[in-house]
């Protein structure tokens, strides 16, 4: 079984260095470059992971899916929405179902899962996941795959922690977000699926505070938690009928956040009160001021090939823990965005990476914000 796998991974090396050979060099000199390791900052230690060091060499993605992802979705050399581009994305989308296909017993779970790790530098040892490679189902069943309870990420203390396992940038504001980030496509914050309230007043908070983007690639953890303890006031799936294009690439001329499938939660703090109302000895009575609670919009964005993203439909309502589970992808690549309703104090790391223009490799429940 392995050395079936083996094979198909092969031919699909040999088919991106032969395109690569033939394309123009602007085009393939920007497949190396969407393929190359990326520089990131370790949340957990400050540590800098950097390209080529020796060490800690990861590429962003595979060749053949760099060839792939950049001809398509980064250079859109056959457009956003026509019925090529739409063809192809379908045609991915069932490659990515195969997934689902149940292995026949546990030798070759076994076989394909361990391959499936090595391909995609998912550790191995220790095996820090919920069961056994060969209790797993289908290679799908291993992609959404939770940790054992001994290894899964400490929480963090902070007010607002990360959602999932990925590298994360942030931005001062949703303008912030669409001129550095969001650079190609007619992107807009009120075409997300956000709720707002009668007087617009909680879009136009989303609009000037503090926005995080995360990425999870192939080899991450797939399942997102909630950044904060409170009530979720709103959830629903936006696009459910889109041909979702590759997450991989935000600034590109796909419009992610307003056209991909994705899954809106809201989710709100208990409400503050500033004073108690008491006498302050002078005759002046000190006045209760409620303050608006924290809200956090979290925007859970299905990539290429994603076609289910399990969640509870009756969350709302509900008192959510920090780091409870909300949500889980199945194939495909994923990515967030996150809009807060209120300035927070993000940490050292955060404010270092984005002065110095990369990424944060975080795990999930590491404190991002106070």
């Amino acid at each position: 079984m392995a050395s079936s796998s083996i094979s198909v991974f092969a031919i699909g090396d040999f088919l991106a260095q032969l395109i690569l050979y033939i394309l123009p060099s602007r085009i393939s000199d920007r497949v190396r470059e969407n393929t190359s390791p990326q520089t990131v900052l370790v949340l957990r230690d400050g540590s800098t992971k950097r390209a080529n060091d020796g060490n800690n060499n990861e590429p962003r993605m595979t060749l053949f899916e760099g060839v792939f992802a950049t001809l398509l979705f980064d250079l859109a050399l056959f457009g956003t929405s026509n019925p090529i581009i739409n063809f192809i994305i379908r045609a991915f989308t069932t490659i990515q179902n195969s997934w689902d296909r149940p292995f026949q017993n546990e030798t070759e779970a076994e076989s394909k899962i361990f391959e499936f790790c090595t391909r995609l530098d998912i550790r191995r040892h220790p095996w820090m996941w919920h069961r056994p490679a060969g209790e797993y189902g289908s290679l799908n069943d291993f992609f959404s795959r939770t940790y054992a309870p001994e290894y899964f990420p400490r929480l963090g203390d902070g007010r607002v922690v990360s959602p999932a396992c990925c590298k994360i940038s942030t931005y001062d504001d949703d303008e912030g977000l669409r001129r550095l980030l969001i650079k190609g496509c007619e992107y807009d914050v009120s075409k997300i699926g956000l709720p707002d309230d009668e007087n617009n007043l909680l879009l136009e908070a989303y609009r000037s505070n503090r926005v995080f983007v995360g990425y999870l690639g192939p080899k991450d953890y797939h399942r997102v938690h909630s950044p904060i303890s409170g009530k979720c006031t709103h959830c629903r799936l936006e696009g459910a009928d889109s041909n979702s294009a590759s997450v991989k690439f935000f600034g590109g001329k796909f419009n992610l956040l307003n056209d991909n499938k994705r899954l809106v939660v809201v989710l709100e703090e208990e409400s503050s009160t500033v004073g108690g109302g008491e006498s302050n000895g002078n005759d002046d009575v000190v006045v209760e001021v409620q303050e608006p609670p924290l809200r956090v919009a979290l925007v859970i964005v299905g990539g290429v090939g994603v076609n289910t993203i399990t969640y509870d439909k009756d969350m709302v309502g509900r008192s959510i823990g920090k780091g409870q589970e909300i949500s889980t992808f199945r194939a495909g690549g994923s990515a967030f965005a996150m809009f807060t309703s209120k300035r927070l104090d993000i940490v050292p790391a955060l404010s270092r990476a984005a002065e110095e223009g990369i990424c944060v490799e975080a795990n999930v429940g590491e404190t991002l914000a106070n």
